[in-house]
C-alpha cells in the first residue's frame, strides 16, 4: 500500500486499489472531513430521506411495563394516599404522654357513628377493645407520632381512655414484676 504524507504528517492512499483487503480505510475515507458533503447540507444520495427518520418524540414504551404505574386507590387503603402531616395539621406534640404501650379504648361517651372526622372514626372502631398505641399504628398503617397527635386529640374530647401503664406510674408492683421475670429467666 503506497501512502503519501501530507503537511501535518498524515498519510493518505495513492489510489483506489489500495482499498482492497482494508475495509476501514473505506468508511474512514467515507466519513472523514474532505468527503463530508452531508455534513455542509448537501442532499447526497448517501443520507437518509426524511421518511426514513423516526418521528421526534418521547420513546414508545409497550403498555405491558406500563400497564398500571400508580397502584389504586382502593389496593393501598387511605393512610398511603394522605400525608402524615395533613392528618395531625402539622402538629408533632399532644398534652398526653403516649408510650407504645400504653393502652386506650373507646370511653361510653364515643358514638362512633357521630364522629366528623374519619381517622376519629377508625381509631373509634379499632380501640372497641383496649389497644396499645403501637397496635393502633400498625392497624391503621401510619407512623407512630400521627398516631399519638390523633390519640391526644381524641383524649381531649373524651373520646378515649387512656389507661395507665405501668411504667408511667413507677409503681412498686412493676418492679416486683421485673424482679419475676429476671429470676425466671436466670432460672431458664
Amino acid at each position: 500500500m503506497a501512502t503519501n504524507l501530507d503537511s501535518t504528517g498524515r498519510h493518505h492512499l495513492n489510489s483506489e486499489e489500495d482499498f482492497d483487503g482494508y475495509p476501514m480505510v473505506e468508511v474512514y475515507s467515507r466519513y472523514s472531513v474532505e468527503n463530508s458533503d452531508s455534513l455542509s447540507g448537501e442532499d447526497t444520495d448517501e443520507t437518509a430521506s426524511e421518511e426514513e427518520l423516526p418521528p421526534p418524540g418521547w420513546p414508545d414504551i409497550s403498555s405491558e411495563e406500563t400497564e398500571n404505574p400508580v397502584p389504586d386507590a382502593e389496593n393501598t387503603g387511605l393512610a398511603s394516599c394522605i400525608r402524615p402531616y395533613t392528618w395531625t395539621g402539622g402538629r408533632t406534640q399532644t398534652r398526653h404522654r403516649f408510650e407504645l404501650e400504653t393502652l386506650v379504648s373507646t370511653s361510653e361517651l364515643c358514638d362512633i357513628t357521630k364522629l366528623q372526622r374519619l381517622e376519629h372514626q377508625s381509631i373509634a372502631d379499632i380501640c372497641r377493645t383496649p389497644r396499645s398505641v403501637a397496635e393502633v399504628g400498625a392497624m391503621l398503617s401510619i407512623p407512630l407520632g400521627v398516631v399519638k397527635v390523633l390519640l391526644g386529640d381524641m383524649a381531649d374530647l373524651n373520646l378515649i381512655t387512656v389507661h395507665s401503664a405501668p411504667t408511667s406510674s413507677g409503681s412498686e408492683a412493676h418492679l416486683q414484676l421485673m424482679e419475676r421475670v429476671l429470676t425466671g429467666l436466670r432460672n431458664l
